[in-house]
């Protein structure tokens, strides 16, 4: 049970309102002074209210304008690449507590690929298993290092934007697939807020508290605080689900033509990693019978993931007039963990029983990321110059005791004392990227628009092994470019063509300890969209032809997965089509369907090449709808959702199938002046299903039903 406060309605404060109706159909903020016998209404600094146009908050389902693909704004129309863009209205919905799962009704992603583990956000786009690799925030890299996983949680941001095939041009390294940019909330000028508790499933309780508030006379300084505060379980024994956070920001506008956001973050978790279920007939005799039904959920008391992580950084910008803006965006962010792990490492086919590896990771990781660019913007041009520089780094400790423990298949229990294991690691990894970026977009008067970019990055490895006093370094440089064309036609229809390119630089070595070799990426992509004079919703179909090379996978010879191999190529090819907005007056919502057909062109690994690409679900559907049911009930609404996901291939050996799967999900409101009452439940019907199955350790379990119940108040 979970008790929230909704974000406050679009109405009139007594002090301050958030107005809405902007050309793009965005809200723009505004502020408004009160006095006893009259009101007079201002609007906020020019500088931050076209910002927010594109990067802020949206009401209802469809967001018409995106930074993401583009950086200087433009409507969604005029993206030559796919793009979807989960919108505040949908995170307060859905009340996701993961970023995977805010995104799980996107297009293209096969969220939770590697089952119940809390340890990160994890997904595939486009057939790729990129998630710990596609992660933004603000538009700066938030890309995990090891097991340092620098999580989000979905209630401090305000809105999601995914674009989907390589991005390489405005982000740098950044995997095929696509990347996932959340946007952070900010202050909005307007004195309102927020605040909820509650309770759910496996004793989990929570409460947290957003609030925004103009902070001078003169309407000129506002700022905003988000905190949560969540203690709990989940279905597993021995689980935590905790976490504490507080995230403030701070905008300066003293003039029309400049502002500086200020960001930053504290946050503490305790989560629960993954755990393998080994299956009869692969891992052991299907004569010995089957191990408990509960035996997903038993695990050791040594497992825990403890993280302490934060972040500060701003966002500045000016205009000098004639057209010209400078912009900056910085980003410092660390994380210290304590991973403690004991994990399947093998079964004995014969007897069934099963050897555990004790493992244990403490890390230390930075990030620091910088964009400077400069924009020149005509009636009908926007050309932007950057330069960007971004620099991860982390120090671990990998103590280890592989198979040491055994647990009997007649009676598995792990109510046994984990001795710490010894080191057996100890490393720095650092990765340093520098780049120079230009990007025109021109649109012509007859609806075509042109978009064309081009970058150039430096980037170095650098391996420093503490323990045996060796290093490895490499050094790369890559070219990438891009260009796409969209057309706006009078009855709301625009097609559009492009090709990309993109880049990542793997961070990792294979098991012999060489640096491994970036990946590239090209995507070639051709689609339509329908936008109907009202705006209310947008209907969108893609197809797709992407390619990846130097492909980067565990070596499943390294007990320790730290390790990794390298493939040739993969190609990936599709259809997507998505839906998203206002259907009728009383029902709105996202519909989302996805075909993939992957395959390994050319492979490094005998035996790999023809095989498809591994979790690449062929097929994917999506939908969720939310309904005002008010003529019926005064101030309730349902929402409801239903994702089908293909089986599909675990590794690229091809050699285990993740079986497909169902999952419904509720969630009903009922609103009352200004309070609130939210019920969600996922995984509605309890459905048991594995999220993955892998060669040679078995399956692991997709999590179960989840109830929450939340209540809360605007202010």
């Amino acid at each position: 049970m979970t008790i929230k406060f909704a974000p406050a309605p679009l109405r009139q404060r007594s002090s301050r309102s958030l107005l809405c109706g902007t050309v793009l159909g965005a809200c723009s903020l505004a502020a408004v002074s009160a006095s006893a016998d009259e009101q007079s209404i201002e609007l906020a600094p020019i500088i931050v209210r076209d910002k927010l146009q594109y990067a802020g908050a949206v009401e209802g389902y469809q967001a018409p304008a995106t930074e993401t693909g583009i950086k200087s704004g433009v409507p969604l129309s005029e993206v030559p690449q796919s793009v979807s863009v989960v919108t505040s209205t949908e995170l307060e919905r859905r009340n996701p507590t993961q970023v995977e799962d805010a995104i799980k009704f996107t297009p293209g992603i096969n969220p939770s690929t590697w089952g119940s583990d809390d340890r990160y956000d994890q997904f595939s786009i486009r057939g790729f298993d990129m998630g710990t690799a596609a992660l933004y925030r603000d538009g700066l890299p938030n890309k995990s290092h090891g097991f340092a996983s620098f999580k989000i949680d979905p209630y401090m941001l305000e809105r999601i934007d995914v674009l989907r095939g390589p991005a390489g041009v405005l982000y740098g390294s950044n995997d095929a697939g696509g990347m996932v940019d959340m946007v952070t909330k900010r202050p909005s000028f307007a004195n309102e807020g927020s605040a909820y508790v509650g309770y759910g499933s496996f004793g989990t309780a929570e409460a947290g508290v957003d609030v925004s508030r103009v902070l001078n006379a003169q309407g000129t300084l506002s700022g905003r605080l988000t905190a949560l505060v969540r203690n709990g379980e989940t279905a597993l024994d021995n689980s935590h689900n905790d976490r504490n956070l507080l995230a403030g920001s701070l905008t300066w506008a003293p003039t029309d033509d400049t502002s500086l956001t200020v960001l930053m973050h504290l946050q503490q978790d305790e989560r629960t990693p993954l755990q393998w279920v080994p299956q009869a007939g692969v891992e052991y005799d299907a004569a010995l019978g089957s191990l408990p039904d509960d035996f997903y959920k038993r695990q050791s008391p040594f497992n825990s993931y403890k993280s302490d992580s934060g972040s500060f950084g701003w966002e500045f910008s000016h205009r000098f007039g004639n057209g010209l803006t400078f912009n900056q965006k910085a980003r410092y962010a660390r994380e210290k963990i304590d991973y403690r792990h004991l994990y399947l490492a093998s079964t004995d086919f014969t007897t069934g029983d099963m050897a555990y590896t004790a493992q244990v990771n403490t890390e230390e990781a930075y990030n620091i990321g910088f964009d400077n660019y400069l924009e020149w913007n005509t009636s009908s041009n926007s050309l932007i110059l950057g330069v960007d520089y971004q620099r991860r780094s982390t120090e671990y400790r990998q103590y280890l005791a592989y198979g040491a423990y055994s647990v009997g298949f007649a009676n598995p229990v792990f109510d046994f004392d984990v001795t710490y294991p010894p080191l057996a690691d100890h490393k720095r990894e650092e990765y340093t990227e520098k780049g120079i970026y230009l990007q025109d977009h021109f649109k012509f008067a007859n609806g075509v628009s042109i978009t064309a970019g081009l970058r150039r990055s430096w980037f170095e490895n650098q391996i420093d092994n503490l323990q045996a006093t060796t290093a490895q370094s490499q050094k790369n440089a890559a070219t990438t470019g891009m260009l796409g064309i969209t057309y706006e036609m009078a009855n709301g229809l625009t097609p559009y063509l492009s090709y990309t390119e993109g880049f990542i630089q793997n961070f990792g070595n294979t098991i012999s300890g060489s640096p491994l070799d970036p990946s590239e990426s090209k995507q070639w992509e051709a689609g339509l969209r329908y936008v109907p004079d009202h705006g209310s919703y947008l209907l969108s179909a893609a197809i797709f032809d992407l390619r990846k090379t130097n492909v980067k996978d565990y070596d499943r010879n390294d007990p320790t997965w730290s390790s990794f191999t390298q493939a040739g190529e993969i190609r990936s090819r599709g259809l997507e089509l998505e839906a998203r907005g206002q259907l009728t007056g009383n029902l709105q919502g996202v519909f989302g369907y996805t075909y993939l057909d992957t395959e390994i062109t050319k492979s490094l690994v005998p035996g790999l090449t023809g095989n498809d690409n591994a979790m690449a679900p062929p097929h994917q559907l999506s939908l969720w709808l939310d309904y005002d049911a008010s003529d019926v009930v005064p101030g309730l609404s349902v929402g409801g959702g239903l994702r089908y996901v293909d089986e599909a291939f675990a590794t690229q050996a091809n050699n285990r199938v993740t079986p497909s799967y169902t999952l419904a999900d509720l969630a009903l409101r009922y609103e009352w002046e200004e309070m609130e009452v939210n019920l969600r439940v996922s995984n509605l019907f309890d459905r048991d299903y594995y999220s993955i199955c892998y060669d040679s350790y078995g399956c692991s379990k997709g999590d179960g039903r989840s109830v929450s119940l939340t209540v809360g108040k605007t202010f």
